[in-house]
């Protein structure tokens, strides 16, 4: 069989199932009507016929020159330049700091910077937080995802500002953007009611 040297076997073994397959699809369905040798006669041609074109497109994909992409070089990595060392301070000593009388009343902390994290509980209120998939776009995945997150009310939602809507999109995990998108705040107020 000269027609078959040079012919890659993967392209053959590819191409020969699947002609193998639809040759016994065919023989199956003219087996409805054949008789069972009249059957087998169709699907030994139709196996051969399949060989020989199985053959002919890898032949002709092998004889197809392939488009060589050119190689581009590697890049070339250069190390860091090692930081210079900082040069030693000398040790001064440090005064020790002065200890000053309590205040019988604590004063008052200073106000966090605002980063836009909205109050989150640790727990719900009275024990049962609030049936947060009223609001739309929260199914039974979110909601236990906002109560791990500290949030059980509509009123938590409700309050929020637009600072604490940008954190909420952009840190509760597996919804994000969608705090503004479904618009939870005031879908939270008209519950909160």
């Amino acid at each position: 069989m000269g027609f078959l040297e040079n012919l890659d076997k993967k392209c053959m073994t590819r191409n020969f199932i699947i002609v193998a397959i639809v040759a016994v699809i065919i023989a199956v369905i003219l087996g409805i009507w054949l008789s069972m040798f009249a059957t087998l006669i169709v699907l030994l041609l139709l196996l051969l016929v399949g060989f020989y074109f199985a053959a002919s497109l890898c032949r002709a994909a092998a004889e197809t020159p392939q488009e060589i992409a050119p190689e581009t070089p590697a890049p070339v990595q250069t190390p860091a330049p090692e930081p210079a060392p900082e040069p030693e301070a000398e040790a001064t000593p440090e005064p020790e700091p002065e200890v000053q009388p309590t205040p019988e009343s604590e004063p008052e902390a200073a106000p966090e910077p605002d980063t836009g994290k909205p109050a989150l509980l640790s727990e719900a209120r009275d024990g049962k937080g609030d049936d947060l998939k009223k609001i739309k776009g929260v199914g039974p995945k979110l909601e236990k995802e906002l109560n791990a997150a500290g949030v059980y009310h509509f009123d938590q939602i409700a309050a929020w500002s637009k600072a604490e809507v940008e954190w909420a999109d952009q840190n509760l995990v597996s919804f994000k953007g969608r705090v503004s998108r479904d618009n939870w705040v005031d879908q939270a107020k008209e519950l909160a009611k």
